[in-house]
């Protein structure tokens, strides 16, 4: 095992020791795994590294390869971007940076993210280290991978589970937090009214520290929340780092609401492992109540519907014109279409062209508006429980992992189905390791009120060291 303890309790000589013991734990994933597309140079991050001051000085940090790097290759797992270098970093990486971090290198992703797999990146599918015939979820595969081999915290994105579902896959936690609580600037867009930068990590400690410097407020994002919870959360996420936090309400009197008609949509094993993780909080005086829901039928259907019109709309700009990838041809319209028809890989094709289907003159009615419609129906609704219960819970994903090949393109759409919903509303949500099954990981999904997201940090904390081991890797490394 090489990081028995979380790094916010890291001294200085921890630091300097591990440096080197992080980047060959990222060059084992690399070659093991794919969960990398870009690795830095070793001496020049020992370079940095003596430079940095702050409360994250010594950590490595993979990043998902559609956030910005200034000078580092963001290519979001696609051809057409395969030769593209930012001139500037998103702000999360500013702020991470700042704070000490040090970007280690970019992670292996499905394109665009559009994927739940790892399959359809353009570098070749990242493996699961638990099982190298299965996937490891996705869209965020790579950094998932990253942390669950031997790795400490990565940084992903969040448009219908691309955090927490890899996170569950992958036996991790993963974060997608509160619509608007954490800048987009430098995120490469699928679907802005969807998505999030979202931490993954092995110990909840690291995953509050994290978001403590990632929720810094950023006036070049229109999206970002101006609310005053700011400074209470970002008080809480440095509290639960320091092991001091006070959660808004006292387990004794939180009520989680589930719904057994949803769960039994999940394989067996999966139920078993629920019902399981639920357990172990009524034993702590959690009150757990079987709620009758039908939200959740609609809301795949609706959120791939949006997702795919925003993501049509966003891949336009991709002409060859400015950067990326460009075939050179006679006029415009052709370099475009031939630029567009090498670079950019079937699944994203498929969007794009079911995006600008349901988006064109006379179809917009019969599909992207009613989508519009059922997104405000499933926001309504979980937010009328939220107000009566304090977690709303949920499998992270309805199977195991599946096999290579076995849930590419639509037929694999279904795996969303516990996922989509706090992106279509806004909702955090948290996706927690709670055993495993045949050998996989499995885990379970909160969803909290808006900026609750301290809160459902905290719920990882009670399961740490009880259903799941942090410091256990694949193999029993």
């Amino acid at each position: 095992m090489y990081f028995s303890k979380p790094f916010v309790e890291w001294d200085e000589k921890d630091k300097e020791k591990y440096l080197s013991q992080q980047y060959y734990t990222a060059l084992e994933a690399k070659e093991k795994f794919n969960a990398y597309i870009t690795l830095r140079d070793f001496d020049e991050i020992v370079e940095e590294y003596k430079k940095k001051k702050g409360l994250l000085k010594g950590l490595l940090i993979p990043v998902k390869d559609n956030i910005s790097t200034k000078g580092i290759k963001t290519t979001c797992g696609s051809k057409i971007l395969s030769n593209y270098i930012p001139i500037y970093d998103a702000y999360v990486i500013d702020v991470l940076e700042k704070a000490g971090a040090i970007v280690l290198g970019k992670t292996n992703m499905d394109e665009f993210a559009m994927g739940n797999t790892g399959e359809t990146s353009f570098y070749g599918p990242t493996l699961n280290p638990w099982d190298v015939s299965r996937v490891p979820g996705g869209s965020s595969s790579g950094s998932a991978v990253a942390v669950a081999w031997k790795g400490l915290a990565a940084l992903g994105s969040d448009t219908g589970g691309s955090v927490r579902q890899p996170a569950g896959y992958t036996g991790i936690l993963g974060l997608k937090p509160t619509y608007g609580l954490i800048s987009r600037y430098g995120l490469v867009s699928y679907a802005e009214s969807l998505e999030q930068i979202g931490p993954l990590a092995r110990y909840s400690k690291d995953l509050a520290l994290i978001l403590y410097h990632m929720t810094e407020y950023d006036e070049r994002d229109m999206t970002m929340s101006k609310s005053r919870k700011r400074n209470i959360i970002r008080k809480s996420l440095l509290d639960i780092a320091n092991s001091v936090f006070i959660p808004s309400t006292t387990i004794s009197d939180s009520l989680v609401a589930y719904s057994s008609k949803l769960v039994e949509r999940s394989d067996e094993n999966i139920q078993k492992l629920f019902y399981n993780a639920l357990n172990y909080l009524e034993k702590m005086g959690v009150r757990l109540i079987d709620i009758d829901t039908v939200f959740l039928e609609p809301a795949l259907s609706a959120y791939y519907i949006i997702a795919m019109v925003e993501a049509s709309s966003n891949l336009a700009r991709y002409d060859g014109t400015n950067y990326g990838l460009r075939v050179e041809a006679p006029s415009y319209w052709v370099s475009a279409s031939a630029t567009r028809t090498q670079g950019f890989g079937e699944e994203v094709k498929r969007r794009i062209i079911m995006g600008g289907f349901a988006s064109s003159k006379g179809y917009e009615g019969r599909y992207y508006i009613r989508a519009l419609k059922i997104r405000r129906w499933i926001k309504e609704s979980l937010s009328s429980i939220l107000e009566n219960y304090t977690y709303f819970a949920l499998p992270t994903s309805p199977m195991t992992p599946p096999k290579f090949g076995e849930a590419v393109g639509p037929e694999g759409y279904i795996q969303d189905i516990y996922t989509v919903v706090p992106n279509l509303t806004g909702h955090p949500a948290i996706s927690i390791p709670v055993g495993f099954a045949e050998g996989l990981p499995v885990g379970i999904q909160f969803i909290g009120d808006y900026f609750s997201d301290a809160d459902l940090i905290y719920i990882a904390s009670l399961y740490e060291d009880h259903l799941y081991k942090p410091n256990k890797n694949p193999g029993g490394r």
